[in-house]
């Protein structure tokens, strides 16, 4: 019984851990974004995209709205309008991740111009295009397709280092993965 406890608050600890390493590259991320020109990577997307791929549809949610605030802060944009798409982008992540796919870097590379190319496209379309400024095209040429593969490129080197937490961490799915495989060889 005192075994138990003491493994519980183990692995509580490893969480907070966890949860406070990925909150300080979260906050990198932003002090990133708000610094430089015009054309550089939205670094919050590859975090919370990689950080819903180790959690579940909740935690996925919260880093997709929390992410997705900040990087509405970051370009000047509406609140709520990132914010949205990351909502929507990490729980479709972590339920994939949970169900389909593997943790592989050409899935999270996929999966990241997925959501990097829908959201310069939503951004283009309904910030840019929509008003009918002339040579608008320009925008989606030199500053948003840039920017996105950028992101995608970024989202190599986040990959490995939030895997590398939430493996050091014991993440709860990599856990639950690893109880389904032994009980399935098991049997």
């Amino acid at each position: 019984m005192y075994s138990s406890k003491i493994q519980k608050s183990n692995h509580l600890l490893l969480q907070v851990l966890q949860w406070v390493l990925f909150a300080v590259l979260i906050l990198l991320c932003y002090l990133a974004e708000t610094s430089g020109s015009y054309v550089k990577p939205l670094l919050l997307i590859p975090v919370s995209l990689c950080i819903a791929s180790h959690t579940g549809e909740l935690q996925a949610m919260t880093m997709g709205a929390v992410c997705g605030l900040l990087l509405d802060l970051s370009c000047g944009k509406l609140p709520g309008f990132n914010a949205m798409i990351l909502v929507i982008c990490c729980v479709l992540v972590s339920l994939l991740y949970r169900y389909i796919l593997r943790q592989k870097l050409l899935n999270m590379l996929f999966l990241t111009a997925v959501c990097t190319f829908v959201q310069g496209g939503l951004d283009y379309v309904l910030y840019y295009a929509v008003w009918g400024h002339e040579d608008v095209f320009l925008i989606w040429q030199k500053l948003i397709v840039p920017s996105c593969l950028m992101t995608v490129a970024s989202s190599v080197i986040f990959y490995f280092l939030i895997k590398k937490i939430a493996e050091s961490c014991g993440s709860r799915r990599i856990n639950h993965l690893e109880k389904t495989i032994v009980a399935d060889w098991q049997e």
